[in-house]
């Protein structure tokens, strides 16, 4: 169990992540409510233009200590603060309710129930990631933010990435290779697509950098039969497809990535055609389900199917 100068801290670096602004700006507003009451579902209102909208809970934690953490979340309207989700949110017709929850588990992670059309975030990934945010500071020397933004870029894909196999499941797409490994890349393109729009394109991608860290630093290298045999790739794997998709982006911008041995020059050379027939097949996938109203989505998607 977590020290409680850790909880102490991990609230306060909450209060920052959620509200969206520094430290100052959090204790100016502290009193601040949001208008979704604790516990409750609240689904964002729709409009003619959009699909059905998605739903939201914050479920109350029994374990003492994570009751800090589910405040801070309950109050801040932790979904509504997801860029990528919110754009989402209305985007496709989707056939029936899908709901976002936040929730104790027992341990860390996140994670889609079908047969509740839920994706679940647990409180303890929350802490789990602050923690690990703070060791990457450490020991990297990095400024005193870094570990609040740690915690917020792998939210943002775990969110996705669990968004992924809802869609999967709605919509019964098809995924011929890993599941796993399909919706880690729609949770790292829409992350370059809807990423905050206050963010520049190299915040974004420095954020899935990030992501990579997390995928990497849970891999102990030790595997036997149960490891080869998951339904997610090694972490080795899932840092380096991650990292191809990132360089396939822009291959001269990060070319040091291939120096710095975050990408070898023999997966470097196919990664920009890998991005692009990545994004195209999400694109041709997901572009049938799009709500009436999601107009320019659907002409800017058939233009870039068009490119070649």
């Amino acid at each position: 169990m977590p020290s409680s100068s850790f909880a102490t801290t991990l609230t306060m670096a909450l209060a920052v992540l959620l509200a969206g602004g520094t430290p100052a700006t959090v204790a100016a507003g502290d009193a601040r409510k949001s208008s979704t009451p604790t516990g409750s579902v609240a689904a964002q209102p729709a409009t003619a233009a959009r699909g059905p909208a998605f739903e939201y809970a914050y479920r109350p934690p029994s374990a003492p200590d994570l009751q800090p953490i589910y405040q801070r979340v309950v109050e801040a309207d932790l979904w509504r603060q997801l860029p990528e989700l919110q754009e989402l949110d209305g985007l496709f017709a989707l056939p029936r309710r899908l709901r976002f929850v936040t929730a104790e588990c027992g341990e860390p992670g996140a994670f889609y129930r079908p047969d509740q059309g839920e994706v679940v975030l647990c409180y303890e990934s929350l802490r789990t990631l602050y923690a690990q945010g703070q060791a990457h500071r450490q020991a990297l020397g990095l400024a005193e933010d870094h570990p609040l933004r740690y915690l917020r870029a792998n939210v943002r894909f775990m969110v996705l990435h669990e968004a992924g196999h809802a869609l999967v499941d709605l919509f019964d797409l098809p995924v011929t290779g890993r599941q796993e490994d399909a919706v880690d890349q729609l949770a790292a393109i829409l992350m370059l697509r809807f990423g905050g729009r206050d963010e520049s394109p190299g915040e974004v991608i420095e954020d899935l950098r990030l992501v990579a860290n997390w995928m990497l630093s849970r891999s102990t290298g030790a595997y036997d039969i149960d490891a080869f045999a998951d339904e997610h790739a090694l972490g080795e794997q899932r840092f380096f497809n991650l990292q191809c998709l990132v360089y396939g982006t822009d291959p001269d911008a990060f070319a040091g990535m291939v120096d710095a041995g975050d990408l070898t020059a023999a997966r470097a050379a196919g990664c920009p055609r890998e991005s692009r027939q990545t994004s195209r097949a999400w694109v041709r996938l997901l572009l049938p389900y799009l709500a009436p109203g999601a107009q320019a989505y659907r002409e800017e998607a058939a233009a870039f199917l068009r490119q070649r």
